[in-house]
């Protein structure tokens, strides 16, 4: 294979990296496309890794070089380059062996005629009918939980966006309190677990179900576009086709709304180092407004709350008194979306953010600004295995 030219100042692409065991016992750190465009991985030693995390596309070969023998690590530029370009050749450094990638894979995922639900056959069935009685097995947990009667149409709805059988009962509550709105369209937050650069990213594409496709509503889509350009809300568009996060809320949204309706698909990085994302998501948030103005909207937020354990990088299980300490603050938390303050919400949830890790700051956050509303809280859960810990939320208003 010829050998990539680089440019003077490489940038590595939006990757994740996770630690790995190689077969030789070393420790090493795997890197792979999220949005699943470029195949495979690539095992990077720790030392290869730090290397490959400063091409940042503001430094040249020789800077980062530089800084890195002023922190101890021998390397010369003449193997940084070997480094980037190898990684280049793979897809993984901006340049024309990634834009190909990149150009195959959303070639492939906007001409099928809808995503392919992807949890199917392992979160929930394949089969309609296994699918359908599944989910009514599931919202068979919310206890009774049913809208008063006469209640006014629900606008925000904030569910979970764990698995189904490990969160069901917020599933339950979040959906059966849906009987109670009117919406005909479906604004759907959902986290991107991948964060990418794009703080909000649409897609056209249909959703499928195996209960049928969820319909995009492409003249909102189209009107988001037109005032915010494509770069801004679809160059990220490939992350749709692999995040669970929206489509579990499109499953439950297929099956409990027995009437037409059309959805908004939208990913949310993460806003959790922001002070104040305001400013930010202003410019999406006021243009959705304007695209969706004399419609009848619910807001849905797909978001978990607190991420503990070794399997999300802490040392150790957290202990019953910590679990506890935890629902505390998640709940003080969601009494923030309980009074409709979005920037309480925010200013709150990332209290602590490096040990709570809530991963659906960004849908709820959105959700609120874009709704108005607020929403009470119907259900709180922490699902455990006995060493890692996920929680989640259920709320409606």
């Amino acid at each position: 294979m010829t050998r990539p030219i680089l440019p003077a100042r490489p940038r590595l692409a939006h990757v994740e990296p996770r630690p790995v065991t190689l077969e030789d016992g070393s420790e090493a750190i795997a890197i792979h496309d999220p949005s699943g465009a470029v195949p495979g991985a690539v095992a990077l030693s720790p030392a290869a890794w730090w290397l490959a995390a400063h091409l940042d596309g503001r430094r040249t070969l020789d800077e980062i070089a530089g800084r890195a023998r002023g922190e101890g690590l021998p390397v010369d530029v003449a193997q940084l380059a070997d480094l980037a370009a190898a990684l280049a050749s793979a897809g993984f450094v901006e340049g024309p062996v990634l834009d190909a990638h990149l150009a195959r894979a959303l070639a492939a995922y906007r001409g099928a005629a809808a995503r392919p639900p992807t949890c199917a056959g392992g979160v929930y069935p394949e089969d309609p009918a296994a699918l359908r009685a599944a989910l009514d097995r599931w919202l068979g947990h919310a206890d009774g939980a049913a809208p008063a009667a006469g209640a006014a149409p629900i606008t925000l709805l904030v569910a979970p966006h764990i698995d189904y059988p490990r969160g069901a009962a917020g599933y339950a509550h979040a959906y059966r309190a849906l009987a109670a709105t009117d919406a005909d369209l479906f604004v759907v937050f959902g986290t991107a677990h991948a964060s990418p650069p794009s703080l909000f990213t649409l897609t056209r594409v249909d959703y499928g179900t195996p209960l049928g496709p969820v319909r995009t509503d492409r003249a909102v889509v189209d009107a988001l576009v037109a005032t915010l350009g494509e770069e801004a809300v679809l160059s990220d568009e490939l992350h749709h086709r692999n995040e669970h996060s929206v489509e579990l809320q499109l499953v439950m949204l297929a099956h409990v709304v027995r009437r037409p309706f059309t959805a908004v698909p939208v990913l949310c990085s993460s806003v959790s180092h922001l002070r104040d994302p305001a400013a930010a998501t202003a410019p999406f948030l006021a243009a959705l407004a304007r695209a969706v103005r004399g419609r009848r909207v619910c807001y849905v937020a797909g978001a978990d709350l607190a991420h503990v354990g070794p399997m999300y990088g802490d040392a150790r299980a957290p202990t019953p008194a910590e679990l506890a300490a935890l629902a505390a603050q998640d709940r003080r938390t969601m009494a923030f979306v309980a009074s409709g303050d979005a920037d309480g919400f925010h200013r709150d949830a990332i209290v602590d953010d490096a040990r709570r890790r809530l991963c659906g700051i960004a849908p709820i956050y959105a959700a609120l600004k874009a709704s108005g509303a607020r929403a009470r809280l119907l259900h709180y859960g922490q699902w455990t295995d006995g060493t890692d810990s996920v929680s989640y939320a259920a709320a409606a208003g």
